[in-house]
């Protein structure tokens, strides 16, 4: 279980999204491991999928919260860092630096959705990364407009507190989540 993607989750469902958490991407070859240059490659998880049924878009979705640290780092998602520590964590962000690890992890999902009908073949596949916690003001100016040119989605904190705070204005709904929101727009400063 992972608290911020459970937030993430209710977050897109609550903008009309169809969400999967924990998808494992199947039916990885042997020759998609030598492409990636991973022999003993374990079954990738993707954080959550999310089908958006008006845009007929499919987005693979990246949550990383790091509330308590350091924040994401412009250098590590972009893959264009020359320091060990921003070449440590590219790795976490391959889904965006890495064209390879993307094709695959596309293809074998497009194939593995297509065969179960959860998606049809002119269904568009994008890309989406969610940041609890961006290092600094210049990483995210970096990020937006890495996103932009990509055309892929980047969902920042702010926009995620502002949905939480959205929650609390819905009615009754038995959901920690909703809950909480509900909760914490209550408590007043003494």
């Amino acid at each position: 279980m992972n608290a911020f993607e459970d937030i993430v989750a209710v977050y897109l469902e609550e903008r009309g999204y169809w969400v999967r958490q924990h998808v494992k991407v199947h039916n990885i070859t042997k020759e998609d491991k030598v492409a990636l240059g991973r022999f003993s490659l374990p079954t990738p998880e993707i954080d959550i999928v999310a089908y958006e049924v008006v845009k007929d878009t499919l987005f693979i979705v990246e949550v990383k919260s790091l509330l308590d640290s350091y924040g994401v780092h412009y250098n590590a998602v972009s893959g264009l860092g020359n320091s060990e520590a921003d070449k440590k964590d590219a790795k976490r962000y391959r889904l965006f630096n890495d064209d390879i690890f993307r094709t695959v992890i596309t293809k074998r999902l497009r194939e593995e959705y297509l065969s179960e009908k959860l998606i049809n073949s002119k269904t568009i596949i994008s890309y989406a990364l969610v940041a609890g916690n961006i290092a600094t003001t210049w990483d995210e100016e970096k990020l937006k407009d890495y996103f932009v040119q990509k055309a892929w989605w980047l969902i920042l904190p702010d926009d995620i507190k502002n949905g939480i705070k959205e929650l609390s204005k819905k009615g009754w709904e038995d959901s920690v989540i909703v809950m909480t929101a509900k909760l914490v727009k209550e408590v007043k400063p003494s």
